[in-house]
């Protein structure tokens, strides 16, 4: 017991509020001895004078660089306690005044520097010097690092912009990205409040940027047409960054700024479809840029308001495929035209000249036609130079939706919400997302919210989130009954062929009642026959692809010749399951195709892929075309339930339901 009392007793005496107490107490023994040997010296007294007045001053010139009051307050205790030594040395320290006066004194000054100390930060904190006190919350977010202010933070509404010193060799830019949830965690902030951005110029700094409050919950009403009747070479309006500042993006190339193709993605409900509305109805804004538009899932839930404006459009896989490939002679026919003319890009005055308008591609729900094997790596390969930008729509841009020849050429990307990190890592570059970008915490629960990389955009803006504004159709056809509507040009319509001659051609004003999609009114005699045509160019480019290059002599193939008989060791056996010659309901489909993949796991399968089942397809087992089969074992990767995506591509692990967590 004495020994903790001993021990609390001098660790009291140790603290700093202790000091100044301490200090007042010793000057009462000080005086006396002072008073003993100098007391009757007059000398002596002179020189205590002088010598606590040179100590005075030095408190008053030490404090240089400290606060004001500060300063004041260490010259005036100094000034009173050596005031003190002087006047007890020549009299006495032990008469009742003086002695009164150390002790109200003394107490008042101790008292005094203990306020002091009590309103600073506390100072039983081991904060670890400069670093520490610098960084603050940072110090505690990323640990052991040594990170300071390389500058005064800048204050903005609702905006902190933090300029930082990273200590070469102990933390990059990389690292704070990567402990960004920690940083948001400890300001009380969501995790896309907090952006990290990198000198590309100096490894060893960054700037650390807080927007506290999101200004994005409540969606901006499109204003209007930005540029009505402009050129299609001006910036392209479609919503507002979180500071406010104007979402942009372009498309043609122009000096310092490559032409661009775009990647659209984000899962369902999160706004992609409504976002690029946005983006469209700016373009048919201008006067010297076409459309044409594909979307074989939603049609006219998508294009109702555009079709009397888009110069080309499709709402099923076989138009969509015929438009593809109508691009291919295209874009041959565009590039040979302009070169003839001795432009290497497409400028307005290509429009001036040959009359050639600037071409968008907008390609909705494109993940259905990569599973059906239709090729657009030559498309968006070629494409820009002939002033044609492609847009590719679809919920996730993974292998199995999208080739990656396909993904490398895409130099735009508008992501909105994802379901899951993954998804987002395929869809926006590395940097980006160790900058902070994060469209997986949004998922679908915040639609229109996107982040925007592209050529011509600010790279300081990549990580930071953007809302596009919200449009209905009744705007889009207001702003489209007043814009400029120019026509494909002579060479774009030879080259793209019967296909672009048999087009549907829409009317301002026209009924939708009266509007009929080909696929969703076909007979079934029609069916068959477009599945056909998508059959046979899938069988030509196979062909293609294993002849190899256009000198190698193609194999004779007799049209007429039966399909030999898929060898019997590549067939998968369902035992107690007959191969049947019948047609199944989507439903019924799913449900045999399950069944299928509970049998594969029973047996022991560890992975399947689409070639497995491509056997049992249409009119058989399953029931449903080979397209159908891919599409469904996609959906059931994406789900996590039955399948899981691995590295190579088409390749699915089976999973057991019964052990997937709910």
């Amino acid at each position: 017991m004495a020994d903790t009392v001993k021990g609390d007793l001098w660790k009291a005496l140790k603290h700093p509020r202790a000091r100044p107490w301490l200090t007042v107490a010793a000057s009462m023994p000080a005086s006396v001895g002072t008073h003993a040997l100098w007391g009757s010296s007059p000398a002596a007294g002179v020189g205590l004078t002088l010598a606590a007045g040179l100590l005075t001053a030095s408190a008053w010139w030490a404090g240089d660089g400290t606060s004001k009051a500060r300063r004041l307050h260490a010259t005036l205790s100094t000034a009173a306690g050596t005031s003190y030594m002087v006047v007890a040395t020549v009299t006495d320290p032990l008469d009742p005044f003086l002695a009164s006066t150390w002790a109200i004194g003394g107490a008042v000054a101790a008292g005094g520097w203990n306020i002091r100390q009590a309103l600073r930060t506390n100072p039983d904190a081991k904060t670890g010097g400069q670093a520490a006190g610098e960084t603050g919350l940072l110090a505690k977010a990323i640990g052991e690092a040594k990170v300071k202010m390389r500058g005064k933070p800048k204050v903005e509404p609702n905006k902190v912009t933090v300029p930082l010193q990273l200590q070469g060799g102990q933390v990059t830019s990389d690292d704070l990205g990567a402990r960004i949830k920690y940083i948001a965690g400890e300001l009380g902030v969501s995790p896309t409040s907090v952006k990290v951005i990198s000198d590309p110029d100096h490894a060893d700094r960054a700037t650390l940027v807080v927007i506290p409050e999101d200004m994005l919950k409540k969606a901006t009403p499109w204003p209007g047409p930005s540029n009505l009747g402009g050129s299609i070479t001006d910036p392209v309006v479609i919503g507002v960054y979180e500071d406010g500042e104007q979402a942009v993006l372009w498309f043609p190339w122009a000096t310092g700024r490559n032409a661009t193709h775009f990647l659209t993605a984000g899962m369902n409900g999160s706004g992609k479809s409504a976002g690029m509305s946005v983006g469209m109805t700016e373009v048919l804004t201008r006067r010297d840029v076409i459309v044409w538009a594909i979307d074989p899932s939603k049609g006219l839930q998508t294009f109702a308001p555009f079709l009397p404006h888009l110069d080309w459009v499709e709402m099923s896989m076989a138009g969509g495929e015929a438009m593809i490939e109508a691009l291919k002679q295209v874009i041959t026919a565009r590039a040979d035209a302009m070169g003839r003319h001795g432009f290497k890009n497409w400028t307005p005055e290509v429009h001036e000249r040959l009359a050639m308008p600037y071409m968008i591609v907008w390609v909705e729900e494109a993940a259905k036609f990569f599973r059906d094997g239709t090729e657009m790596e030559g498309l968006v390969m070629e494409a820009r130079s002939a002033g044609i930008s492609v847009i590719i729509s679809l919920q996730r841009p993974s292998a199995t939706s999208m080739p990656t020849d396909v993904r490398e050429q895409l130099g735009g990307a508008l992501v909105f919400g994802v379901k899951g990190g993954a998804t987002a890592d395929m869809a926006l570059p590395e940097d980006v997302r160790d900058a902070g970008a994060r469209p997986e915490v949004w998922q679908n629960r915040r639609p229109g919210y996107a982040y925007l990389v592209a050529p011509g955009v600010d790279e300081e803006r990549y990580p930071f989130p953007m809302r596009t504004y919200l449009i209905d159709d009744e705007a889009i056809e207001t702003a489209l009954s007043h814009a400029p509507r120019p026509a494909a040009d002579p060479v774009t319509v030879a080259a793209a062929g019967e296909a672009y001659a048999r087009r549907a051609i829409y009317t301002p004003g026209q009924p939708l009642a009266g509007i009929t999609p080909k696929e969703t009114v076909m007979t079934v005699e029609d069916a068959e026959r477009e599945e056909e045509i998508r059959l046979e160019r899938q069988v030509e480019r196979d062909i293609a692809a294993a002849v190899g290059g256009d000198d190698t002599p193609e194999p004779a193939v007799d049209p007429d010749a039966e399909i030999p008989p898929v060898p019997a060791d590549r067939i998968m056996k369902f035992p107690g399951q007959p191969i049947q010659h019948i047609e199944r309901t989507p439903e019924e489909a799913a449900a045999e195709l399950l069944a299928m993949l509970a049998e594969l796991r029973s047996e022991g399968r560890e992975t399947v892929g689409p070639k497995d089942f491509a056997p049992y397809g249409k009119g058989t087992r399953i029931g449903r075309a080979r397209s159908w089969i891919s599409g469904k074992l996609t959906a059931l990767a994406d789900e996590g339930v039955y399948l899981e995506e691995t590295d190579e591509v088409g390749v699915y692990k089976l999973l057991d339901p019964e052990l997937t967590p709910a």
